[in-house]
């Protein structure tokens, strides 16, 4: 994630765990369920005695990809359905619960264990996310074949995008090429 803007604590671990692919260039943190459990147990989600497997990981990108798409709301993009749908599924599955912790504070914890649970505290963290303040700041690059979660600390929250000077201005041109190549009105293209 170098020169890109980065959240910390609940926002944070969900822009992490969004990111652990990168679409351009595509490069997959999560390429086996050994990788998948590795980054659950770094992040603290998992005990290291438990392991992952395929559908566990199979479940994770797909619950990755349905934060990606929530996330894509606070930059104007639709929310689909589907992954509203996959989210609810997946705090179901891991059966979150709320429970008081030692300060008094209500919070959402799984009862299951393993890699269920891990996506479940993920899931968790994702609603404590966005009770935060800073939850529409969290945002998908405008540059469709990037779309990685970026924080928007500019001070009126209008970032486009991830980096300006790589998928700005390749956007910027884009665009710059697609109104000079068309034909003008009155012309007739060849």
């Amino acid at each position: 994630m170098a020169d890109r803007e980065k959240a910390t604590g609940d926002l944070g671990l969900i822009q992490a765990f969004v990111n652990t692919v990168d679409l351009m260039p595509l490069h997959e943190q999560l390429q086996d369920p050994n990788t998948l459990q590795a980054w659950l147990v770094a992040n603290g989600l998992m005990d290291a005695s438990h392991s992952a497997d395929e559908a566990d990981l199979k479940h994770a990108i797909a619950v990755r990809e349905a934060m990606r798409g929530l996330i894509g709301g606070n930059s104007g993009v639709r929310v689909y359905p589907i992954d509203l749908a996959t989210l609810t599924k997946a705090a179901g599955e891991s059966r979150l619960r709320m429970r008081f912790g030692p300060d008094g504070r209500p919070r959402l914890e799984p009862e299951a264990s393993g890699a269920v649970g891990a996506i479940g505290r993920l899931v968790a963290t994702l609603y404590a996310a966005m009770q935060e303040e800073g939850w529409e700041r969290l945002k998908l690059c405008s540059s469709d074949p990037c779309r990685w979660v970026f924080y928007d600390r500019s001070k009126n929250q209008s970032s486009r995008w991830c980096k300006m000077a790589s998928c700005g201005n390749r956007e910027k041109a884009r665009r710059f090429r697609a109104k000079n190549t068309s034909p003008r009105r009155g012309e007739v293209s060849a």
